[in-house]
């Protein structure tokens, strides 16, 4: 567990530091407009950076202090992970045939009926209704279509 902790915690450091490079050379002060392209991310880096910082340094005084060495994944953890983790990919590789509405249908359907066990007409109305906000809220009212894939705008017709 602790060679994860530091190698996440220095992987975040060195995301956040990659920003910090980046927001600078954009420019992160306020200027006569108001802030610059790189005001923002500027401090999201530095906060991640600090964030990181604090986790190693968590993960420094605990096994100094004689920490025992605890496994990253307990015993019979990889299949609750693998369950959220297949249909996920899957979701993404659907998403690039079918579109973001379609695939994420599907996703629901399958996670709330195999894994949650919840019952088909809760199962469908739920499956439905999501993906048809989406489509109303961003394609419809905010103007930002979401991903149609190859088919989805044929599977879609309005």
């Amino acid at each position: 567990m602790r060679k994860a902790d530091i190698f996440i915690a220095l992987l975040l450091m060195s995301v956040g530091i990659l920003v910090l490079v980046d927001s600078v050379r954009l420019g992160f002060k306020w200027g006569m407009s108001g802030p610059e392209s790189g005001f923002f991310p500027f401090y999201l880096g530095s906060g991640l950076i600090i964030c990181s910082l604090t986790v190693l340094f968590n993960v420094m005084r605990k096994y100094r202090k004689g920490g025992g060495e605890e496994r990253l994944m307990p015993e019979g953890a990889l299949k609750p992970i693998l369950w959220v983790l297949i249909p996920a990919t899957v979701m993404i590789a659907v998403t690039g045939l079918v579109g973001l509405h379609v695939a994420a249908a599907l996703y629901l359907a399958f996670y709330m009926r195999a894994v949650g066990k919840i019952g088909w007409v809760t199962t469908i109305l739920i499956s439905l209704i999501v993906p048809i906000s989406l489509y109303i809220a961003f394609d419809k009212l905010f103007l930002v279509p979401l991903p149609q894939g190859l088919w989805g705008a044929k599977l879609i017709p309005f």
